[in-house]
């Protein structure tokens, strides 16, 4: 809280009062620097005994000299110590962002600005064939084959890949298609994964992809989504 100047007392009133004029100013100016002088150096006894506080090491009479050497040491103290955490902090974050044998596959635009597409897939080919094989035998999964088995008819289309399928519907527009489609899949204990449909005023197209859920060993997975193909068919010509 901001002390206030102290009101002039005393002769010096009095001799205001009386019209003492220039005088009596000149009093108060003199009052008014004695108040602005003590009121600084209250502030500054208070700031050097908080930087005294703050370092435990000094005597608790050392003189304000002392105060300011060691405080300038301190800082400077922890400055280097700042720098050496940032130091290891950087390390500790280099060596967990960096793997042993990482392969780069990040696609920059400045690879694609020197090199040709062609130039480049072939140097990602090449790069996937010398770096080594990481935990090859750690975990065993069932191989299944990255190709698709493709069925066809006017009307749909189905491509199998392991658990998985697409089906392409193309057909003049009909109403209640969609829901027909899901309840074939529904049936057959196909998992409807995300379904896109497209029309004009003649035609509807529709993008389906499917998971097998519930497969049985009596039922292959394929025979399964060929008799729901084989029921849409149906839907689509009925």
């Amino acid at each position: 809280m901001e002390a206030t100047p102290p009101p002039a007392t005393g002769k010096k009133r009095r001799a205001a009062d009386k019209g003492g004029g220039d005088q009596g100013g000149r009093d108060l100016d003199h009052e008014m620097h004695i108040w602005t002088e003590r009121e600084r150096r209250k502030k500054m006894r208070d700031m050097f005994a908080n930087l005294h506080a703050l370092l435990p090491q000094l005597p608790p009479k050392a003189d304000k000299s002392t105060i300011v050497e060691e405080a300038i040491k301190h800082i400077r103290t922890l400055h280097k110590t700042l720098e050496k955490l940032q130091e290891q902090k950087l390390e500790k974050l280099h060596g967990i962002i960096t793997p042993v044998n990482s392969v780069p596959t990040i696609i920059t635009k400045q690879k694609l600005a020197t090199k040709s597409w062609e130039e480049f897939l072939a140097d990602q080919g090449s790069s996937k064939i010398n770096s080594p094989a990481i935990a090859e035998n750690s975990f065993s999964f069932p191989q299944i084959p990255a190709i698709f088995q493709t069925w066809t008819s006017p009307n749909v289309c189905l491509n199998i890949c392991g658990h998985d399928a697409h089906i392409s519907i193309c057909c003049p527009k009909k109403a209640g298609l969609l829901s027909a489609i899901c309840y074939v899949l529904e049936k057959h204990k196909l998992e409807l994964v995300s379904a896109q449909v497209s029309s004009d005023h003649h035609r509807s197209m529709y993008m389906i992809q499917a998971h097998a859920n519930g497969v049985s060993n009596q039922v292959p997975v394929q025979e399964m989504y060929k008799q729901a193909a084989g029921e849409i068919m149906l839907c689509v010509n009925s």
